[in-house]
């Protein structure tokens, strides 16, 4: 059967190769590299257990360390359950501007970040039902800054920070200690 004429338009998982490399099972992951002008966008199904996500056995162990994007984020956390869509079903941590003010996410929530503003540590605390995540980078290509002098170096080895898109010395990504090697999860 031949190729449909739209068939690229319909996005159903990602390359093997590259799910590999993330730490939940990812839906969708499409950006300006897919479709010229396309922001970026990733669909991430989060379940009770963390998949060894990032090396974890238990949620809450590791962190995604405090950033900033050049571009406004859209960082969507949906329940599954049909009969209280309200209800996430797990608790997120997500701490928000320079004050590094704190916020226990327990309900299906938009976080609507402007572009610029510290945000994180980000973590999943605990999962009873599995959610979904989306996330909306305003942009056709990720931009990320770690920003690691906002928490206590002793913290850094629970902590994921990616320096993506900003003129940054330094490697892209630097895995946490307490996860083990990357990739080993």
């Amino acid at each position: 059967m031949a190729d449909n004429k739209y068939d690229h338009l319909f996005i159903s998982g990602i390359d093997p190769e590259m799910q590999a490399k993330r730490p939940y099972a990812t839906i969708g992951f499409l950006d300006g590299n897919t479709f010229e002008g396309c922001n970026e966008y990733q669909i991430f199904w989060v379940g009770d257990k963390p998949y060894g996500a990032y090396g974890t056995k238990e949620w809450g162990e590791i962190f995604h360390g405090p950033h900033t994007h050049k571009y406004p984020e859209l960082f969507v956390h949906l329940g599954t359950d049909p009969d209280n869509p309200w209800d996430l079903g797990a608790e997120v941590e997500m701490h928000m501007g320079p004050e590094m003010e704190k916020h226990i996410v327990t309900r299906s929530t938009i976080m609507c970040i402007p572009a610029d503003l510290p945000h994180g540590p980000w973590r999943i605390l605990n999962v009873k039902r599995p959610f979904l995540i989306v996330t909306i980078n305003q942009n056709g290509t990720h931009t990320e800054k770690a920003l690691k002098n906002m928490v206590p170096e002793e913290m850094w080895k629970r902590m994921i920070f990616i320096n993506q898109g900003y003129d940054t010395d330094g490697p892209a990504m630097e895995w946490p200690e307490a996860a083990g090697p990357p990739g080993e999860y």
